[in-house]
């Protein structure tokens, strides 16, 4: 026949057997490898003929452990018992399916919440041939429900006991469908006499006649929410401000489903706020008594540290002094090993007045006001590695400065003092064997900032170290490998404070760091 689909590999041969073949092949492959459902085959009597990887999945069991069982091995002991196994499959002939929603058992023993569909099977001649079953784990979906339930039980019982506001529904024409405990209290009608009663009925005179009502309820409608601080009515007949919310309350189609509607006694909001004010005020006399204590024992600490650094320098001298005369006095007499304990207590000397110094530097960064005024970074820096030109020679460093320099707003002894922190610190940390290089540049941010950067080509910082190396006294490093006193980044990060900024690092082991600094930027005219 001219329709019939051949095969040229088998001379024209047709093959409806084995497209019939390959079509039920796929739908094999298909259902064993859905690994969200578990969908299984039942002979007629319900003993498992198949299962697939959602079953192994979801129930535990591996196909070669449970095809052959019967499946009623996924009930409970009472259900079982209770033939309910049986009963599905009988409503599954007789209707020719059967779904439910209930619990099932895992290998485990542990239970999940199922969806189960169970539908007879018959061929052509309508014989019954088995079951396929379908069971889906919805154990999250019952438990999203759950909670959407007692949220929404919890909800109704939280708004019907509210004592403090008028809380209650109105149906689409404004009629009260609903009275919570503070509109009983606030208004005085009890909720049968209230619901059923239109919105207007809480209005005064005045504003019933000026159709206030009908107002508010189209404006709700077409803005979604009216507020409004006015007068209300008391079934008493007395009068109070209120605080007034009515909000439109729209289905997914948009269509008006009714009001909710919110009123609160603004006697009492007064008083919440007299009393939150009153609070304020005590709170900020607290925080600016406790801000002068901080600061006033700030200035004492400060004061405190330069004069135990400044009456160290004394005795300090006298050992250095001492130690350089024995060494040179009595340099024929003294054996290696005593002129070594001298260079020792030299060195040791030596860090420890460095220590001092920037101590002394640091606790002068509290002391004192500053005035910021427009820095020209190019005198700066130039005065900068004029001074460190001999350190610099020492470790045979390059600093290389990108031009142009945006200009920022700073006090200049200060941010000299920053800078070189910087550069030192830039010099220092680089292996021996590596050329130090220094890169200082400038970028602005949104003309409001400057930002100075200061790079090197150094060992790196990890990340977790980045913040805590900008304490005072914290060193990533011994003294053997690097010197340094852990003072000079807190400096730097204390100075950047006070003139109005903050600095910060990026870096990664190995691949250098790239400080920066944050400072306001000047103003075009001159200072």
């Amino acid at each position: 026949m001219k329709d019939e689909q051949t095969d040229a590999g088998t001379g024209g041969a047709v093959l409806p057997d084995r497209r019939l073949k390959e079509r039920e092949e796929g739908l094999r492959l298909l259902v064993e490898s859905v690994s969200d459902y578990a969908i299984f085959m039942l002979d007629p009597a319900g003993f498992i003929m198949s299962w697939n990887a959602g079953a192994e999945r979801m129930k535990g069991w591996r196909a070669h452990e449970i095809i052959g069982q019967h499946f009623s091995r996924f009930y409970s002991a009472e259900d079982v018992a209770a033939g309910k196994p049986v009963m599905e499959l009988r409503i599954a002939t007789a209707e020719g399916r059967y779904e439910e929603e209930g619990w099932r058992f895992r290998k485990d023993g542990t239970q999940f919440f199922a969806h189960v569909s169970i539908t007879a099977v018959r061929d052509a001649a309508g014989t019954l041939r088995g079951f396929g079953k379908v069971t889906r784990d919805i154990t999250e979906r019952m438990r999203t429900d759950m909670a959407l339930r007692e949220s929404e039980e919890r909800f109704r019982l939280l708004v019907e006991s509210v004592g403090d506001y008028a809380i209650y529904m109105l149906d689409p024409e404004g009629y009260v469908a609903s009275w919570n405990t503070g509109a009983e209290r606030l208004k005085g009608w009890r909720a049968d006499e209230a619901i059923g009663q239109h919105v207007s009925l809480f209005h005064t005179p005045e504003g019933r006649a000026a159709r206030k009502p009908q107002i508010e309820l189209q404006i709700a409608r077409e803005q979604g929410v009216f507020r409004e601080e006015a007068e209300r009515l008391r079934k008493d007949g007395s009068i109070f401000m209120a605080d007034v919310t009515l909000t439109a309350l729209f289905d997914e189609q948009r269509r008006l489903r009714g009001f909710a509607k919110v009123t609160r006694d603004m006697t009492e909001r007064k008083r919440a706020e007299d009393a939150v004010r009153e609070l304020n005020r005590d709170l900020e006399l607290r925080v600016a008594a406790r801000t002068a204590e901080l600061s006033e024992r700030n200035a004492e600490l400060n004061a405190f540290a330069y004069s135990i650094a400044h009456d160290l320098r004394a005795p300090l001298r006298g050992i250095i002094g001492f130690a350089d005369a024995l060494a040179e006095d009595f340099a024929d007499i003294l054996p290696a090993e005593a002129t070594g304990y001298l260079g020792r207590i030299t060195a040791a000397a030596g860090r420890m007045n460095d220590l001092i110094e920037d101590l002394l530097a640091y606790s002068r960064l509290g002391q004192g006001e500053i005035s910021p005024v427009r820095v020209d970074l190019e005198p700066l820096l130039r005065d900068i590695l004029e001074n460190m030109r001999t350190r610099l020679d020492e470790r045979n460093a390059e600093v290389e400065i990108i031009r142009p320099l945006a200009t920022p707003r700073a006090h200049y002894a200060t941010l000299q003092q920053v800078v070189v922190n910087l550069i030192e610190n830039a010099v220092k940390f680089v292996p021996p064997d590596r050329r130090p290089h220094v890169r200082i540049h400038t970028e602005t941010h949104g003309g409001a900032w400057v930002r100075l950067w200061v790079e090197d080509n150094g060992i790196g910082i990890a990340p977790e170290h980045q913040t805590r190396i900008f304490n005072i006294f914290e060193r990533l490093h011994g003294q053997g490998s690097y010197e340094g006193t852990g003072v000079g980044l807190a400096v730097v990060r204390r100075a950047s404070e006070r003139l109005g900024g903050k600095a910060g690092v990026e870096s990664e082991p190995g691949s250098g760091s790239r400080f920066w600094v944050d400072l306001p930027a000047a103003s075009e005219r001159s200072e």
